[in-house]
This record gives C-alpha cells, sequence and structure tokens, in this order.
C-alpha cells in the first residue's frame, strides 16, 4: 500500500536513522505522549504482566484440555467393557429364564402325556377284557353247535346274548362319553416369544450423550484480556470525585452490598438481633432475615435472588460452625453452608469462585459449581480483612498493618500501599471498572481512591462528611455508584464522577 508522506510524515524515510521522540510533528496535538513514556515502563506495566500470565493461563488450559480429552478416551473404553458386560449379563439372565421355562414346559408335557396314556391305557384294558369275553362266547357257540342238546343250547344262548347286549352298552358307553376320541400333541409358541423372534430385531440402542466440558470454561487469573494503550493523561485519580445522593438508616453494620436493580444489603454483627436488612432504592426496609446464635460478618451479592453471607458461628444441630451461608432471597432460606477452618470476615466473587478472608489463614478460594475450596498462598491475613477482585488481580486490605495489597490469583505480589498519615485501620474495599481502588479507612474515618499502580491515593470522604468509623464499601460499575457503611450508624449513597 502506498504511503502519503506528506500527511504521514511521523513516518518519513529520515525517522529511520532518526526516530521520531513524539507521536506528533506540528505541535498541536496537546493529549500526544513521548514514545519512550509509552515503551519505558513496557516491562512493569499491567499489560506485560496480563501478557505473561495469559501464556501461562493458556499453557495450563490446554494441558487441562489435553487431559480432559483423554480421559475421555479412557472413559469410553472403560463404558465400552461395561456395555458388553451388560450384553453378556442380559445373554446370561435371558439364557437362565429360557432354561427355567423349558423345564416347566417339559414338565408340564410329561404330565399331560402321562395323564392321556393312563386314560387311554385304561380302556385298552377294558377293552381287553371284553374282548377276552367275546372271545369265550364265540368258543361256547361252537361247543353249543357241536355237542349241545336243543334244550342246551337254548339255555346258553340266553346267557351269550346277555354278555353281548352288556358289552354292546359298554362300548356305546364310551362312544358316548368320548372314551374312544383320538388325542394328538402339537406345540403352540406363546405370541410373546413369537413376537420376541420376530419384533426384537436387536438388543438395544448405543446412545452418545454429549455433555459440557468441565474444563471448557478456561479459568483465567484475568477475566479479560488486556489491550496495547497509550497512556491517557487526562485519566488520573484527581478527576475522581462523589456527590452524596442518599443517607440511609442501618444499625451498626458489618458489611454491605448492593443489588443489580439498586437495592441496598447490610449485615448486623453487633446488635443481637444478628440480621440482614434488604432496603430497596428509596431505603425503606423490604425484608429482614434474622441469625439467630450467629454473628454476621460480610454480605456479598452473588446475583438478584443469591447472597452469600460470612458468618462467624453457625449453628447446625449441637455443633457450631464457622463459614458462608448461601441465602435463596426469594424463599429466604439457606440453600448451601460451606464450612470453613477459621471465622471469615471479608467475601468477594468473580464467574466462578467465591473468595473469603479467614482469620490467620490464608485466603480461600470456592468453587461455585461444586463448592471445592483451594487457598491462595502468601496471603494470611487477621481477622476483620476485606477483599475484592478485578481483572484477575486481587485486592486486600490488614486492618492491623495499616496496608493495602494487589496480588494475583497464585499469590504472586504485584504492589502494597501503605500511609498510616492518611489510612489506618483498612476495612471495606471495592474495585471499579478502570482498576481504582475505593477503601474505608476505620481509625482515620475516611474513604481513599488509589491508583491501579498503587502509587497515588486521594482522599474522597472525610469526617466532615459524616464519615465516622467507616467499615463496610460497596460499588456499582454499572451505574457508578458508592456506598458506604458507618460502623457506628448510617450509610451513604453516592454518584461517583470522572471528570
Amino acid at each position: 500500500m502506498a504511503t502519503n508522506t506528506s500527511v504521514f510524515s511521523i513516518f518519513d524515510l529520515r525517522h529511520i536513522t532518526n526516530p521520531s521522540t513524539d507521536w506528533c510533528q506540528h505541535g498541536q496535538c496537546d493529549e500526544v505522549v513521548p514514545i519512550e513514556e509509552v515503551v519505558s515502563t513496557f516491562k512493569t506495566s499491567e499489560l506485560f504482566q496480563d501478557i505473561e500470565q495469559s501464556l501461562k493461563d493458556m499453557l495450563g488450559n490446554i494441558k487441562s484440555i489435553r487431559e480432559d480429552r483423554e480421559t475421555n478416551v479412557n472413559s469410553i473404553n472403560i463404558q465400552k467393557k461395561q456395555i458388553i458386560l451388560q450384553i453378556d449379563n442380559i445373554q446370561t439372565q435371558l439364557n437362565q429364564h429360557l432354561d427355567k421355562l423349558k423345564c416347566n414346559f417339559i414338565a408340564e408335557l410329561e404330565h399331560l402325556c402321562q395323564s392321556r396314556n393312563d386314560s387311554i391305557q385304561a380302556i385298552i384294558d377294558c377293552l381287553l377284557c371284553q374282548e377276552k369275553e367275546i372271545k369265550h362266547c364265540n368258543t361256547e357257540i361252537k361247543k353249543i353247535k357241536k355237542y349241545a342238546s336243543d334244550l342246551q343250547t337254548f339255555l346258553c344262548m340266553k346267557d351269550i346274548q346277555s354278555k353281548v347286549i352288556d358289552n354292546e352298552k359298554r362300548l356305546k358307553s364310551m362312544i358316548e362319553n368320548k372314551h374312544l376320541e383320538y388325542f394328538n400333541i402339537e406345540l403352540s409358541i406363546d405370541d410373546k416369544v413369537q413376537d420376541f423372534l420376530t419384533s426384537v430385531k436387536k438388543l438395544g440402542s448405543i446412545v452418545i450423550q454429549e455433555t459440557p466440558s468441565t474444563k471448557t470454561n478456561m479459568p483465567s487469573k484475568k477475566t479479560r484480556q488486556a489491550q496495547i494503550s497509550i497512556p491517557n493523561r487526562n485519566l488520573s485519580i484527581n478527576t475522581i470525585s462523589v456527590n452524596l445522593k442518599q443517607k440511609l438508616v442501618t444499625e451498626s453494620p458489618t458489611g454491605c452490598s448492593m443489588t443489580l436493580k439498586g437495592g441496598f444489603l447490610f449485615v448486623d454483627g453487633f446488635d443481637p438481633l444478628q440480621k440482614l436488612l434488604a432496603l430497596n432504592h428509596q431505603g425503606t426496609i423490604e425484608y429482614v432475615i434474622e441469625f439467630p446464635n450467629q454473628i454476621a460478618t460480610f454480605v456479598e451479592s452473588l446475583n438478584e435472588n443469591t447472597v452469600a453471607v460470612s458468618l462467624m458461628q453457625s449453628v447446625f444441630g449441637s455443633e457450631q460452625y464457622a463459614g458462608i451461608s448461601i441465602y435463596d432471597l426469594t424463599t429466604k432460606e439457606v440453600i448451601k453452608f460451606i464450612k470453613l477452618p477459621g471465622d471469615p470476615c471479608g467475601l468477594s466473587h468473580d464467574s466462578t469462585s467465591l473468595i473469603s478472608c479467614v482469620e490467620d489463614k490464608e485466603l480461600h478460594v470456592i468453587s461455585r459449581t461444586d463448592y471445592s475450596i483451594t487457598t491462595i498462598p502468601k496471603t494470611v491475613l487477621p481477622g476483620k480483612s476485606y477483599v475484592t477482585t478485578h481483572n484477575g488481580k486481587i485486592y486486600l486490605t490488614n486492618p492491623k498493618k495499616h496496608t493495602i495489597s494487589c496480588c494475583l490469583y497464585d499469590g504472586k505480589l504485584l504492589w502494597k500501599f501503605k500511609d498510616p498519615k492518611v489510612l489506618k485501620t483498612p476495612h471495606g474495599i471495592t474495585v471499579d471498572d478502570k482498576g481504582n481502588v475505593f477503601v474505608v479507612g476505620k481509625s482515620s474515618c475516611n474513604v481513599l481512591v488509589i491508583s491501579p499502580n498503587g502509587k497515588i491515593c486521594k482522599e474522597i470522604l472525610t469526617s466532615a462528611n459524616g464519615i465516622d468509623q467507616p467499615i463496610g464499601i460497596s460499588l456499582h460499575k454499572s451505574r457508578n455508584r458508592l456506598l458506604v457503611a458507618n460502623e457506628t450508624k448510617d450509610a451513604y449513597f453516592y454518584k461517583i464522577s470522572y471528570s
């Protein structure tokens, strides 16, 4: 493609040996940044770290998917063997059933044949007797003809005639009573057996079920791809300001959160009646969920119908556990309890996990699918510590050391902020979509904004604005709204401006 050097003079051939120092030649672009400023800190920039992390994530994802495919091949072979065993088992059952049917059928055949044979044999025996008697009569007739007188003949014939009549009656009786029916034995196969032989063409069907692999989620330490950009000199935390929109009446909250629709959630860990307080956008109470015999320390809105509550004591039967309760806000009931090895406090979430601060333990990462738990190394925190996450990074408060830390999911520390002159006993923490960190100082009674690199801070709220021992903070990113909750009483709702 041809280049018009009169228009794009920054790429003039003379710059091959004399590289341009600015992305401008006529000096009228006030927002142009020297190229040295762009590249001088590139190795330590978030983009460089993101690319480095992306390579690690990609290798891990490729290995995980390959292992998943290999596992699928092995599972298919195992399932094939199981199916063959099932077929063999069905064949054995069919053979055993057919053998049983055969035995029963032959026994029935033997019984029927024997019964008919016995009946016929009885008729045969009777007929033999009659035959013998008739033969005897024939013999008598012959003797009479030869030797008997007329009187003897007359008397004998009466007796013979009686016997003939009697035998005729017996034969007629056999015919009338159907004792002389001819028996034939035939086989009639049951229709169901016949149907099985003709209609059953195969033992069954082989069904391939396709279900999403658990590895398609491709877990990553970063939630979106970083892009190469030129620093924007106008984008500074010094331009950030807040305007009070609403004052909310609360009772000693220990944590706060906002719903997607703009509702407010507070947990009260100091009042004798532990509870979750839900306010609508006008600040009026919508409902209350009580936690008897429990100490609530934090609440995190997961979606419009589900929240997670950190509980220092959770009573189940006669035992007490520390952990996280997942509540369904439509039924106001616990749908899942996650036991933890210590008292939890700060709680955050991303698309796949819950992240919980556990007193004197490393950060606990809880899967939102199977609730399995892993920990992040080098993140041991004291009690009353808070956590949030953004763009693959985790932000932590340590109230005892007065520090704010930023690390990756593998525990690698990116930066740490500490300045007791402006921030003491940090508690609640949140991050906007630009990476600016908002944190409350309980002892310093203020709210600070810290730059994405952790090097610059700005105080945006103080005691003069009603901030009194602030403990919780929540940010609605899409609406640029900020909620700050005091431990003493009352909470404040602000609009964030970036100019």
